[in-house]
């Protein structure tokens, strides 16, 4: 089946990597707004127009650089509408975050690899509180209750566990860069 087909007939294929990229390509836009309602703005219509594009996709590249060409335009457009604010990026400033982001694109793949490894080798309480902290919309609060301990321990016990998952990702990203 030909692409073309693919995302006209069969959302599928766009699903797939739309889910697969969001969190990269929300990155990306969130580095050129700091404002989450900017930022998701400008995903809400980066993903239409990613939708209404993707019969142009060629599977054989890769999709996060050809969805981020198509976020940088979109946020360009955002920027003229909201550039009366003075919080706002300006175009050159814009075009060097979007090429510094480039930059560092495998940079950030590297740590990003790193930091899954190091999630796998936790102890499985610490890996199921990281997954409760931050994969759910739970407050320290609620989540302490359900553990039967108070908040000002689990902020520690977390702490403890960035530390070390901060420690293991210097450790693997130095391994991997000699």
């Amino acid at each position: 089946m030909s692409q073309s087909r693919a995302s006209k007939g069969d959302p599928t294929p766009f699903v797939e990597l739309i889910v697969k990229h969001e969190r990269a390509l929300m990155r990306y836009i969130r580095s050129m707004f700091p404002r989450s309602d900017d930022a998701e703005e400008v995903w809400q219509s980066t993903a239409i127009v990613l939708w209404e594009k993707f019969d142009e996709f060629d599977p054989e590249r890769d999709f996060l650089p050809w969805a981020q060409r198509f976020a940088y335009f979109e946020g360009l457009q955002r920027r003229r509408k909201i550039a009366r604010d003075r919080m706002v990026f300006s175009e050159s400033v814009l075009q060097s975050l979007a090429e510094t982001h480039d930059a560092s694109r495998e940079h950030l793949n590297r740590r990003s690899r790193a930091l899954q490894a190091c999630v796998e080798q936790l102890a499985a309480q610490d890996a199921s509180l990281l997954r409760s902290r931050y994969e759910s919309e739970v407050t320290i609060g609620e989540l302490a209750q359900r553990m039967q301990t108070t908040a000002k321990t689990l902020y520690r016990r977390l702490d403890r566990i960035r530390d070390k998952l901060a420690q293991c990702v210097r450790r693997r990203v130095a391994l991997a860069e000699e």
